[in-house]
């Protein structure tokens, strides 16, 4: 896999969810795709129920899965920030998952811990 190399995809369909995995070096070249997958998130989600096992307030979910992430620069993380802006706008939940090693300790170091699945 080349140095620049990164990957976002869609995962399968949940109810309630939207379920995208990042994966690869996330760096300025992954700003533009990273931010275009994130719209058609908030857009896809907007329609959606919320999950049916949901409690009273349930709203639909944008997942972000940071597995397969190995590196993250300001660059993606301002990308994905201003998806995290956009959901809130449209009365979404967003939530970060999965991030390893030093991609978790960043977003704990710059203060986004909280946007992290319980």
């Amino acid at each position: 896999m080349p140095d620049d190399y990164f990957t976002i995809t869609r995962a399968p369909a949940t109810p309630g969810t939207v379920r995208l995995l990042f994966s690869g070096d996330l760096d300025m070249g992954a700003r533009t795709d990273i931010h275009d997958a994130l719209k058609a998130a908030v857009t896809e989600a907007r329609v959606l129920e919320p999950a049916a096992s949901g409690g009273a307030g349930e709203v639909p979910r944008i997942i972000i899965d940071l597995r397969g992430v190995r590196f993250i620069d300001s660059e993606a993380i301002a990308a994905i920030l201003d998806g995290y802006v956009a959901a809130e706008d449209a009365g979404l939940d967003f939530r970060l998952a999965g991030a390893l090693g030093i991609v978790r300790r960043v977003f704990d170091v710059i203060g986004l811990h909280h946007l992290f699945e319980p």
